[in-house]
């Protein structure tokens, strides 16, 4: 099994990699989080009653869609030679607020996130048909978030140059 914590970017794929976190916790709104180099901090709002140190934890997973559909669309697009230029991302989540605030249990916190994709390509209509196809299922983020039974509304603009 290969630790991808001190190793940057030495996994190949084809087996397991195990990422890891510390955080530390000062107060009830505010997460220190280190992910191998990194500082990432996490917080709420003011409106929250956070000091709004960082994105929200939600905020951060939807970002997280956004950074796993970049990287597999352009592993994907690499892979069959495919030109993908401009892209641009953006995650909308739809986010059912009751079982948060404790008035309910919620089954599907999400129960719709909007995935919108924008970009240019010599490709052709095929080609991108070929990107969306893998991208439903090689991208960690969005299976997860649609295995957890939300649904992903799923817009791609691609301008064919």
């Amino acid at each position: 099994m290969v630790d991808a914590t001190n190793k940057k970017a030495a996994w190949g794929g084809g087996g397991k990699a195990i990422f890891r976190t510390k955080s530390v916790c000062p107060n009830g709104t505010l997460t220190k989080v280190k992910v191998r180099d990194f500082d990432i901090l996490i917080d709420e709002p003011a409106s929250n009653h956070g000091n709004d140190e960082g994105a929200q934890p939600l905020e951060y997973m939807l970002a997280s869609l956004c950074g796993c559909s970049n990287v597999i669309i352009n592993k994907i697009a690499s892979e069959y030679s495919i030109d993908i230029t401009n892209l641009e991302i953006d995650v909308t989540g739809i986010c059912d607020t009751r079982g948060i605030f404790g008035h309910e249990k919620v089954k599907v916190p999400f129960p719709e996130v909007r995935l919108q994709i924008r970009g240019e390509t010599t490709g052709s209509v095929e080609d991108i048909e070929l990107v969306k196809e893998q991208l439903a299922w090689r991208c960690p983020v969005k299976v997860i978030i649609k295995e957890s039974g939300s649904v992903i509304k799923e817009s791609w603009d691609i301008e064919y140059i």
